[in-house]
């Protein structure tokens, strides 16, 4: 299968945009998957006709970089049989949706034009068109709680979608919830709350064989911070569950650790500015060591004790 390389569109005005480092990546396509990915929250709810327009110029974009497609995002309230037609026509392959919510009183409360089941029939009109599908969930809503969040994923798990963005929700994540904030009706979920919500959901959709999983939304700043740092932190704490789980394992109490891993993953087994080893050192008095092999597999690692404690207890008297 062709690797997919997504091509970041800005529409301002009807003039679009594609960067410099963009363009090279297009240039340099061969036996890859091009698609361009327009970045709209809600690219249908534009007039039919400027929608026709901006995929219209697109075509000629495509035609001369030999790209597979051009992917949209969409809320389905704005998804209309009309709309379907345009979109078919003009090469696009991928719809991403909002789905904030299952729970239709969630969505009420957050003034969201559409329900669950609405939505549903949405998506079986994607699916009959023969889009990829993507589903965009809201994680941390008001008045939703983890069972809340956990049925979501589940319910649109069902759906089959291709891939599926879990979205930190903050306090400025749209202006419906900014000013319920304003008015002291929504209490956002900490920076820490959030992070072990979404590991939570995150153990769920492992189980649950999902493949393709995003966190946040590429330009989403949450609670000063950028998405991606948001992402080291995620993958950090995951990182040093996983390595207390192997040391809490282990029938003596160990004083050095060797994780073998892949290059990739030795910046998250350290944790954002090495907190995984500090941590490890002062809460569990265990030194880890990393080693890198390019030959496992990302996400893979091996384990093994270098030294116990009653070693550093011999190594002292000698």
């Amino acid at each position: 299968m062709k690797e997919k390389i997504y091509i970041p569109v800005k529409i301002e005005d009807n003039k679009i945009t594609i960067d410099s480092e963009a363009t090279k990546k297009m240039n340099n396509n061969k036996g890859k998957k091009i698609i361009l990915n327009i970045l709209s929250q809600d690219f249908t709810s534009m007039n039919i006709d400027k929608q026709n327009e901006i995929l219209l110029k697109l075509k000629s974009v495509i035609k001369r970089y030999k790209i597979f497609g051009i992917k949209i995002t969409a809320k389905p309230s704005s998804l209309n049989k009309e709309k379907f037609k345009v979109l078919k026509k003009n090469k696009v392959k991928e719809l991403e949706i909002y789905i904030d919510s299952s729970n239709d009183y969630i969505l009420k409360n957050i003034k969201a034009d559409y329900n669950f089941e609405e939505a549903k029939k949405i998506i079986k009109k994607i699916k009959s068109y023969r889009f990829n599908l993507n589903i965009n969930i809201v994680i941390g809503l008001p008045e939703s709680t983890l069972a809340d969040d956990l049925n979501t994923v589940r319910e649109c798990i069902k759906l089959r979608p291709i891939q599926i963005r879990l979205i930190p929700c903050v306090y400025n994540y749209n202006e419906v919830l900014n000013e319920l904030y304003e008015h002291n009706e929504f209490e956002p979920l900490s920076e820490v709350q959030l992070i072990e919500r979404i590991k939570e959901i995150l153990n769920y959709i492992e189980q649950a064989k999902v493949e393709n999983i995003v966190i946040g939304e590429d330009d989403q700043t949450i609670y000063g911070m950028s998405v991606n740092k948001f992402r080291d932190l995620l993958e950090g704490d995951i990182w040093y569950e996983k390595i207390v789980d192997d040391i809490k394992s282990f029938n003596v109490k160990v004083k050095e650790v060797e994780i073998e891993a892949n290059p990739e993953d030795t910046k998250a087994i350290k944790g954002v500015e090495d907190k995984n080893l500090i941590q490890l050192r002062d809460v569990y008095d265990v030194e880890l060591k990393i080693v890198n092999n390019e030959k496992i597999h990302k996400g893979n690692y091996k384990i093994k004790i270098l030294k116990t404690y009653t070693d550093f207890l011999d190594d002292e008297d000698n």
